[in-house]
Parts: structure tokens; C-alpha cells; sequence
């Protein structure tokens, strides 16, 4: 899934992508808890993209 691409473009790090910011911890959290994984929090980039998958 893809959130506000806009304001978190691909290749931007956590110094410019709004969903690094520490208002969003909690929406991570809630994430995280439900098994979902951010490359933003994992790899510093695709910050819009999180996904709940299994390979």
C-alpha cells in the first residue's frame, strides 16, 4: 500500500519524508503490531510504501 507519494517520494530519506516524523510513531506502531513493515523504518527510503506480506 501507498500512502501520500506526494510527501513521501521513493527515493527520500526520513530527513524529508512527513511519514518519518515523530508524529507518525504511532501510526507505525499500530503497523508494526499488526505484523505490516515499513522499507521506510527498515531501509531509510519508500517511506509511502508499507506492506503486510508474506515470501
Amino acid at each position: 500500500m501507498d500512502l501520500d507519494p506526494i510527501n513521501n517520494q521513493l527515493r527520500w530519506t526520513s530527513r524529508r519524508a512527513k511519514f518519518a516524523k515523530p508524529e507518525y510513531e504511532a501510526f507505525w506502531q499500530i503497523v508494526e503490531r499488526h505484523g505490516g513493515v515499513s522499507l521506510g523504518r527498515e531501509k531509510d527510503f519508500d517511506w509511502m510504501h508499507f506492506q503486510f506480506a508474506r515470501v
